[in-house]
């Protein structure tokens, strides 16, 4: 008992030095998250580094269709993969400007990733599925090769390899299918389509023309249309400048000297998780005094939201987590006899921002203790309240008195009263009262106008600075070797 009593205080120093670090971190921290199951990006034509040609790319039209697909699911379903993919059908328009037949050899990249560049290198077997080539309607073998990583050149990954022949002052067809299958975390998947690798074709690309079909109407719950991901990458399409028409999002460039900004992204929700968010809200509607329609509703909801820590900004975000306790708090209202209901609201409480918020010692929200609370009243022995209920005060009695102590060793102490100079000694300066009411008022703060710049913050007297954090962890460290030899 007393090395558990050591362990848990030693844990609370450690904690709080973390948090110390934390506050006097230059830059901000890092989410504690792991990479996203991945997979390839689409892309169009490329050539080998360093190749001079004379050859231009007049127009590229490509059309992704996103799809629902249950594959073989070699993660247990986590991967976005796993529930849908795109079928990629893309046609390109060459034409040799010079005066010379050129035969050059043409690469595609099967296994290259935007966001995450060279990491696809650890995973040989994600590829691009199915690709096929056909050269003026004619089928054409291409070969895998391995090669610089398009993304991150300083690793290799597979690229398709073959040759076409381009006769001088003449067109030709070039035209491309195959799969390819989103990045991400369930419910949403990243799709992407790499312009850049048009660029080392002669001049600019003619006309680009990208358009992706969704199974569904586009809205801003199946389409992310802003914010960030765990990670900091913008969920917004990607490039700016496309249009929303019914099903389709498109994008058409001109002139295009494709670069890495022009690279295309979309996140998109499940097709069957949004297919099944329409179901229930229309069986709310039909249902409105039905708490099974309500329960429905919620869980439809919660499954076409991202849930990683906290409630994310794909798609929907906050607006449908608020569907969520909205269909909950109707379910409550039309029968708050069912045990259940209570369960299943308050998990979903502790998982959209709870059990972060009780980890930060901010104390229980007040929706969700007193959820747990009112239920408990009425169902004691319910094992599903019982259990949440529990967790709360095992985060309460684990993390808020760190937090408290943290704070404390983090306040600075009160300055020290300025002795009088012999000049006030001498010449006592003549106090006018002032009115009562402003006496007891703490000075005012004049705001800083737009044009101000902020004096630097200075390190507070008796505060904890980056400096002393060595001392403290090195002291943290002898408690420890105390501890285990006392144990």
């Amino acid at each position: 008992m007393q090395s558990t009593s050591f362990g848990r205080w030693l844990a609370g120093g450690i904690f709080a030095l973390l948090c110390a670090s934390l506050a006097f971190s230059a830059s901000p921290a890092r989410a504690d998250i792991g990479l996203p199951p991945l997979n390839p990006a689409g892309a169009g034509l490329g050539l080998g580094e360093g190749v001079e040609t004379q050859v231009r790319m007049l127009s590229e039209t490509v059309d992704l269709t996103i799809e629902e697909h249950a594959r073989p699911q070699d993660a247990m379903g986590e991967s976005p993969g796993d529930w849908m993919r795109g079928r990629v059908e893309a046609e390109f328009q060459m034409r040799n400007l010079g005066t010379v037949e050129e035969t050059l050899d043409v690469w595609f990249p099967l296994a290259a990733s935007l966001r995450y560049p060279g990491a696809l290198a650890y995973f040989p077997d994600r590829l691009i599925q199915d690709f096929k080539v056909w050269v003026d309607g004619q089928p054409l073998e291409t070969e895998q090769v391995t090669g610089p990583d398009l993304i991150e050149p300083s690793q290799t990954s597979q690229w398709a390899h073959f040759p076409i022949t381009f006769p001088a002052g003449q067109d030709v067809s070039v035209r491309l299918s195959y799969t390819v299958y989103p990045t991400g975390r369930r419910p949403f998947g990243g799709f992407e389509y790499i312009l850049q690798t048009g660029a080392g074709w002669k001049d600019t690309i003619g006309v680009a023309t990208i358009t992706i079909y969704l199974p569904h109407e586009i809205t801003p719950e199946n389409l992310s249309q802003s914010g960030n991901s765990i990670e900091g990458h913008p969920l917004a399409p990607n490039p700016p400048g496309y249009v929303i028409e019914g099903n389709l999002i498109r994008w058409q460039l001109t002139d295009l000297e494709p670069s890495a900004e022009d690279n295309i992204y979309v996140d998109v929700l499940e097709p069957q998780r949004y297919r099944d968010l329409l179901q229930a809200r229309l069986q709310a509607e039909n249902s409105p005094s039905s708490v099974a329609a309500q329960l429905e509703l919620a869980q439809a909801s919660e499954n076409a939201l991202s849930l990683v820590k906290l409630v994310g900004n794909h798609g929907g975000g906050k607006l449908l987590a608020e569907q969520v306790n909205l269909a909950y708090r109707r379910a409550l209202e039309l029968d708050p006899q069912q045990a259940e209901t209570y369960g299943l609201y308050a998990s979903w409480q502790m998982r959209s921002g709870g059990w972060v918020k009780l980890m930060r010692g901010e104390g229980c929200p007040a929706e969700l203790c007193e959820l747990v609370q009112r239920g408990l009243e009425r169902f004691p022995d319910d094992p599903e309240l019982l259990r949440i209920d529990e967790e709360i005060r095992m985060l309460q009695e684990e993390f808020e008195p760190f937090h408290t102590q943290t704070a404390i060793a983090m306040t600075p102490p009160l300055p020290e009263p300025v002795p009088p100079t012999q000049t006030a000694v001498a010449h006592p300066p003549i106090e006018t009262p002032l009115p009562s009411a402003t006496r007891t008022q703490p000075p005012a703060t004049l705001a800083p106008s737009p044009t101000d710049t902020p004096a630097p913050t200075a390190q507070p007297a008796g505060g904890l600075c980056p400096a002393g954090l060595l001392p403290l962890g090195f002291g943290l460290l002898i408690l420890l070797i105390f501890g285990l030899r006392r144990a």
